[in-house]
């Protein structure tokens, strides 16, 4: 009796449904950000998702409306490496501004006094890209490209 029940609670609160293209008709916009080292869940979950998406829209529709960011090391918490991003920001420019986002950066912040200076920083790029180390201080983004 519980299966049933949880059966249609699921089809009303998963996000698992892929064709997105009423919300994309309506201009909606959407941004999936994965910890890749999140230990309560699993991110794959949410790349799986978005690669459904994907799939039943197409890449080029998809990417119209949908971001998927990966942040290697940032656990569930968001600590492990540089995961602060502001990105109801970056949604509020997407849907107020049309500037869809490409690839962003993430820092960590000394947190405890004012500067507030960056201690390192690195690229949060678009999927499926990853961060690559090409040169420089490893604390520093602009070492680092985005490419698959």
């Amino acid at each position: 009796e519980h299966k049933a029940r949880l059966l249609e609670v699921s089809k009303r609160m998963d996000s698992t449904d892929p064709d997105l293209s009423r919300f994309r008709m309506r201009g909606g916009r959407l941004i999936i950000l994965e910890h890749m080292a999140d230990y309560a869940q699993s991110p794959y979950a949410g790349i799986r998702y978005f690669e459904s998406v994907e799939r039943k829209l197409g890449k080029a529709e998809t990417a119209e409306f949908a971001r998927l960011y990966t942040a290697p090391g940032v656990d569930h918490v968001g600590s492990g490496a540089p995961a602060n991003v502001d990105m109801l920001s970056v949604l509020v420019d997407w849907v107020e501004k049309g500037k869809a986002p490409g690839d962003l950066e993430v820092a960590e912040q000394k947190v405890e006094a004012p500067s507030f200076a960056t201690l390192r920083a690195l690229r949060l790029c678009r999927w499926p890209a990853w961060p690559h180390y090409k040169s420089g201080p490893v604390t520093d983004a602009a070492s680092f490209t985005c490419a698959p």
